[in-house]
């Protein structure tokens, strides 16, 4: 009789500890869900700018990042939740715009006169080196969504690629390439004179080569037909 006493109060000990455990989980969750709110909105801000011809909306601004061997700092500007007007589609942050600190006196200015673009990548091309100390960035590559080309109602993966270069300093906007369905690879060569992209543009997969110091095609090559007589 004693034993099965013994036994009813450790499972009602272990039902209360079990519930316990339950309501710390749920208040820690909640408290997690909060800070992670407040976070988010740590580093948003109201952007008013005569210049921008959008309706004013909270974007998020992101850490500062360093041009590699330039004296150049960058920092993203982006929407923390989806657009009232396009949906993000599948990107996780979408960042709408850049600007650019220029020298010890840090002259900025913008990427874009607009915040209605949405800049699926940004990479640094550099001369090839171990670290960012001693590797120099020589242009800024650029994928951008500029319009809903499959006319879904939102900017998304699917609709067609703006390829675009400035220079290390966010100037110097050049559009290399439009209307491409996918950037399936790029590279450039060690002294980072040469971009070679590999494009797919329709039904095409295409290979081109830019000179990185005219930002002008060098020679095109469609590789769906390489090897058969043209």
């Amino acid at each position: 009789m004693e034993q099965n006493k013994f036994f009813k109060w450790t499972q009602r000990i272990n039902s209360v500890l079990f519930l316990i455990l339950i309501i710390l989980s749920i208040g820690f969750l909640i408290f997690m869900i909060f800070e992670t709110s407040k976070w988010g909105n740590r580093n948003t801000v109201e952007v008013i700018d005569n210049k921008f011809d959008e309706n004013i909306e909270n974007l998020h601004l992101s850490d500062i990042s360093k041009v590699c061997g330039q004296n150049i700092q960058y920092i993203k500007l982006k929407t923390p939740r989806k657009s009232k007007r396009y949906s993000s589609g599948g990107y996780r942050s979408n960042t709408r715009n850049v600007i650019f600190f220029i020298g010890n006196d840090m002259e900025s200015h913008w990427l874009f006169n607009t915040n209605k673009n949405f800049i699926s990548k940004m990479q640094q091309l550099k001369t090839k080196s171990d670290n960012c100390k001693t590797e120099k960035t020589v242009a800024i590559f650029y994928q951008i969504i500029k319009e809903d080309s499959n006319s879904n109602g939102k900017l998304d993966e699917n609709d067609a690629l703006t390829i675009s270069l400035t220079s290390p300093n966010g100037k110097n906007y050049v559009e290399i390439e439009s209307k491409i369905t996918s950037v399936l690879d790029y590279s450039v060569n060690k002294t980072a004179s040469i971009l070679t992209l590999l494009l797919k543009q329709n039904n095409k997969i295409i290979m081109k080569k830019y000179s990185l110091s005219t930002n002008k095609k060098i020679s095109e090559r469609e590789v769906t037909r390489i090897g058969k007589k043209l």
